[in-house]
This record gives structure tokens, C-alpha cells and sequence, in this order.
């Protein structure tokens, strides 16, 4: 035997419909009318008739694509936040990068006046130094939103030493950089 449709159970059973409700699981379901039915034991002709004749399906249709829109944008803002973490970590990185060059740059120049007669660095270290410096460049520059101007970012690992050598030395500024920020808390 079912239950007379109030009022109140209309609109309860109309809202369930239509914005659906959340299960046990906390999963968002849109029932049916023939599941809404069963689950409050209304005469499902009458329902029927309630739900044609103040067209609830027009109405869930609507929500759902107002929720889309809404989980759309939602999504967006967070995908345009992650890009600009990301874009802050890059720059960050082609500082650091610059920065470590910069220093192996400067303390050769400074051996090199004590010591006239010797070379502080080699040409390949130097030409590792410069490629080192081109792609922080070109991160840095990506990151910046100016990439109509880098063909393609690459870095030299085809020889692995200079690679564990620029890792190292990552590793040394981000230790650096460690130390600082412990030491500037203090």
C-alpha cells in the first residue's frame, strides 16, 4: 500500500530528484522517478503526474548543467593555480641554476687573477657552465610565458658526467637555500 503524496513529501521527493542527495558512501545520486517510488512508497502514477506537470526533468537538466559549469570552473581555477606553482618552482629552479653558474663563474675568474699562469676551468666545463646557463634561460623564460621564443628545451645528459655534476649542484643550492631559510628563522 503506498503513501498519499503530501506536500511535504513532494517536495522532499522533487528535491531528490532533481539535486539528488548523497548516499551512505558520501556519492551524489540522481535517482529515477520509478527509483524515488520505491524509495519513499508513493503511488508511482501519481508521482508521475507531479513530476510531468511541473516538468522536473527540465529542472534537473538545468541543475546538472549548472553543476557542470560550476565543477568545470572549480576545475580550472585549480589547474590555473597548479600552472602558476609550477611556473614560481621553474623560475626558482633557473635562478638557482643562474645563480650556481654565476658562482663557478666568479671564483674561476678570482683564481685565475691569483693565478696567472694556470686555467681555474677547462673548456668543457665551461661550455657545461654555458648550457647550464641556456636552459635555465629557457625554463625561466617558458615559465614566463615567453615561449614563441625557445624551440624546444633540452638539456646535454647524453654525457652523464656533466649531468651528475649540474645534480650535484642543484643539490648543493637547494641545500643552500635549506640552510638559509633555517637560519634566517632563527
Amino acid at each position: 500500500m503506498s503513501k498519499p503524496l503530501t506536500d511535504e513529501i513532494k517536495i522532499k521527493i522533487k528535491d531528490e530528484f532533481i539535486h539528488g542527495f548523497v548516499d551512505e558512501n558520501g556519492v551524489r545520486k540522481f535517482p529515477s522517478v520509478d527509483n524515488l517510488v520505491s524509495r519513499h512508497g508513493v503511488a508511482r502514477a501519481t508521482l508521475y503526474r507531479a513530476a510531468t506537470k511541473e516538468d522536473w526533468q527540465k529542472q534537473k537538466n538545468q541543475y546538472q548543467s549548472e553543476l557542470q559549469v560550476a565543477q568545470d570552473r572549480e576545475r580550472m581555477d585549480r589547474m590555473l593555480d597548479d600552472g602558476r606553482r609550477l611556473d614560481d618552482n621553474s623560475i626558482q629552479i633557473a635562478h638557482a641554476m643562474l645563480a650556481t653558474v654565476g658562482k663557478k663563474l666568479q671564483k674561476a675568474i678570482s683564481f685565475e687573477r691569483d693565478n696567472p699562469s694556470s686555467e681555474a676551468i677547462s673548456a668543457s666545463e665551461l661550455r657545461e657552465l654555458s648550457y647550464v646557463a641556456g636552459n635555465a634561460q629557457k625554463i625561466g623564460k617558458l615559465a614566463l610565458g615567453q615561449a614563441q621564443e625557445i624551440a624546444k628545451v633540452s638539456a646535454d645528459v647524453s654525457n652523464p658526467e656533466a649531468f651528475n655534476r649540474i645534480m650535484e649542484q642543484l643539490d648543493e643550492v637547494a641545500e643552500q637555500r635549506a640552510s638559509q631559510d633555517v637560519g634566517s628563522v632563527h
